[in-house]
């Protein structure tokens, strides 16, 4: 019987003893609540476990089991032979440290769920029909196998509850709300989950939907809406980029609007884009064109320019698709 690509990562997880997880940078709740679980499992397992993310854990998330030892790139001095690749399209998405690790791997695993993955790994675990990462990291876990610990079903239902919009958006399917169950009934802790998704918005967060929201532009007769947020906003009222969160799905929600947008400054002369789109548009397709991905509901880019010439090209884009 030929090993697939499955069975080849959950035999090299359970032979190695050093291993390297890392995710994308300005990190989620699946890319942190998957690598997570995965770390918690390995470690419990008696390996030698390091967590690496470029980015520091966003306030919202910070209740994560474990979250305390995800350390810098920089701050690595050996990496180990094998280098888990955890919610990500590609190398570059963990940052430039993380890119240039690839000489100094012997096996890269890479385990995504985005339909715009490169299969840039020596094993590759991609799934684009998962609701997020933390699907596949859950039937990883059960292969190998681990102890789904009250610790670790909290970290994958945290993954599924971010990437679905709380189980409200189109990737949510039934096998999506049977994990979740088996999640909670594994000890997921979901009053503190909800807690710090929902209940816990800084004040900033809410300045910055104020200044945010007179930004509300529409066009293509009203099919197509749009919000920006400048670094000068940021500045003003001490918000940080990770407060634009959820942001995109304001002008999303607004009856007859196919497809929502968010710009969002960041330095060096950079626009961070986050599109979502209601039934038709593959917005995926869209932020390819500008050398980002994700899904066809749900996708990002990041674009070189000024604000203004980068809303203009992203929206002339999305106009040309609908």
């Amino acid at each position: 019987m030929t090993m697939t690509d499955f069975d080849k990562i959950v035999e090299a997880l359970a032979a190695a003893d050093d291993i390297t997880i890392a995710s994308h940078v300005i990190p989620d709740g699946d890319c942190l609540g998957s690598m997570l679980a995965l770390a918690i499992s390995l470690e419990e397992l008696g390996k030698k476990v390091v967590v690496v993310n470029a980015d520091s854990v966003p306030d919202m998330l910070k209740f994560l089991p474990s979250q305390e030892k995800i350390t810098l790139p920089e701050k690595v001095t050996n990496v180990s032979p094998l280098l888990v690749m955890v919610d990500c399209t590609d190398l570059e998405r963990a940052g430039e440290t993380v890119s240039q690790w690839k000489p100094k791997v012997k096996q890269i695993i890479n385990i995504d769920h985005h339909v715009s993955n490169s299969y840039f790994g020596h094993l590759n675990l991609v799934d684009s029909k998962a609701a997020a990462t933390a699907e596949i990291i859950y039937s990883l876990l059960l292969k190998i196998p681990a102890t789904i610990t009250p610790e670790v079903a909290t970290c994958l239902y945290t993954g599924l509850a971010t990437d679905t919009g709380s189980f409200q958006y189109e990737n949510c399917t039934a096998k999506t709300l049977r994990l979740a169950a088996n999640l909670m009934e594994q000890g997921a802790d979901i009053p503190l989950i909800r807690e710090y998704l929902w209940e816990r918005k800084p004040l900033s967060s809410i300045k910055l939907l104020t200044h945010a929201l007179p930004t509300l532009t529409l066009s293509h007769d009203g099919k197509v809406a749009w919000m920006s947020v400048t670094q000068e906003v940021l500045d003003k009222i001490g918000s940080l980029l990770q407060h634009t969160e959820g942001l995109v799905n304001y002008p999303r929600s607004i009856e007859g609007v196919e497809v929502g947008l968010l710009f969002r400054e960041l330095p060096d002369n950079q626009i961070k884009v986050s599109f979502r789109s209601k039934k038709n548009v593959d917005v995926d397709k869209v932020a390819a064109q500008f050398g980002g991905g994700g899904h066809k509901r749900a996708a990002g880019c990041t674009i070189k320019g000024d604000l203004e010439t980068v809303i203009k090209k992203v929206v002339s884009s999305v106009g040309e698709v609908l």
